[in-house]
């Protein structure tokens, strides 16, 4: 597991203004919580966690907080990450503490590798899903599942339950569920729009007015 460090500061005041002053000055607010021990309310520089957090190694990570001025340390996860919908920067984190061994549940990227033979062969890549809950320790969390498509030929397709879990990783979702498969393309079909024949002329009916006048009998 690499270890990245995070440094925290504790903070003192709480609330919508004072969070929105702490963000104008470039830090997040956030708490720390779990391992059975209370929360504590804190901040982080906002440009050293937004540049970890979108990297790729940032995901699903084991951070080690460091709490400034002292000697305190604590390994932790994001839990949750709370962002701006326009800036979409980063505006609230919950970190949850962890411990070696602990299991947690986490959600894993799926990455495709290699080229499929029924690609190759005139078929089409339909990549379902792109991620999967598993459980794990904390320090044996890969960064993502890789998925070898290169002898998948068409028809062939790929279920949560043949993904190449680590070996104490317990798969959350359902086996069964589709992560990617070869299709064929369908053929064109051409649409063929029903001729309608016209109508035959009919002569019109002539309706004549008037009282119609009997004829006298000879």
């Amino acid at each position: 597991m690499e270890e990245l460090v995070i440094d925290v500061e504790r903070r003192s005041s709480c609330g919508k203004g004072a969070n929105r002053k702490l963000r104008r000055e470039g830090v997040i607010p956030a708490v720390v919580y779990g391992g059975g021990k209370e929360s504590v309310p804190v901040v982080v520089d906002r440009h050293a966690v937004t540049e970890l957090l979108r990297q790729e190694k940032g995901r699903n990570t084991v951070f080690l907080l460091r709490m400034k001025g002292t000697k305190q340390e604590r390994h932790a996860m994001v839990r949750d990450a709370q962002i701006h919908p326009v800036t979409r920067q980063f505006i609230h984190l919950d970190f949850i503490r962890v411990i070696k061994g602990q299991r947690v549940k986490v959600e894993i990227p799926i990455v495709l590798v290699g080229e499929s033979a029924g690609v190759k062969g005139g078929g089409f890549l339909d990549w379902s899903c792109r991620s999967v809950h598993v459980e794990c320790a904390a320090e044996e969390i890969p960064q993502s599942i890789e998925v070898d498509i290169s002898a998948l030929e068409v028809g062939d397709h790929v279920t949560a339950a043949a993904l190449p879990l680590p070996a104490a990783a317990k798969l959350l979702d359902e086996g069964h569920k589709l992560i990617v498969a070869i299709e064929a393309h369908s053929g064109t079909i051409e649409i063929v729009a029903p001729v309608v024949e016209a109508p035959a002329e009919v002569e019109p009916e002539v309706i004549k007015r008037g009282k119609v006048v009997e004829e006298e009998e000879a």
